[in-house]
């Protein structure tokens, strides 16, 4: 596959890429110098459900990220986890 650059430096990625990767209008591209002369495109990775809410955590909040926030859930949806089973004790 062939694209050109434009005067402003723009291209085009094929169609059948940006149909592969989930690329539509807005999404981000890191670009990166790879090696001899080549250029890497990376979709961006969009942040999950719970990530766009760590920047509103309250003070006191018993979470201080989404990540923590889903290895606590998945830690209370697992019966055979030791620290569900202290929780469903009490």
């Amino acid at each position: 596959m062939e694209t050109t650059v434009t005067s402003k430096g723009q291209l085009t990625l094929p169609r059948e890429v940006r149909h592969a990767l989930g690329i539509d209008a807005g999404t981000v591209l890191e670009v990166e110098l790879g090696s001899q002369g080549s250029i890497v495109l990376r979709k961006k990775a969009t942040p999950g459900f719970f990530d766009q809410f760590v920047g509103l955590r309250a003070a006191g909040a018993p979470f201080a990220s989404g990540d923590e926030a889903r290895e606590a859930l998945r830690v209370a949806e697992d019966p055979t986890h030791y620290g569900a089973k202290r929780r469903a004790k009490r």
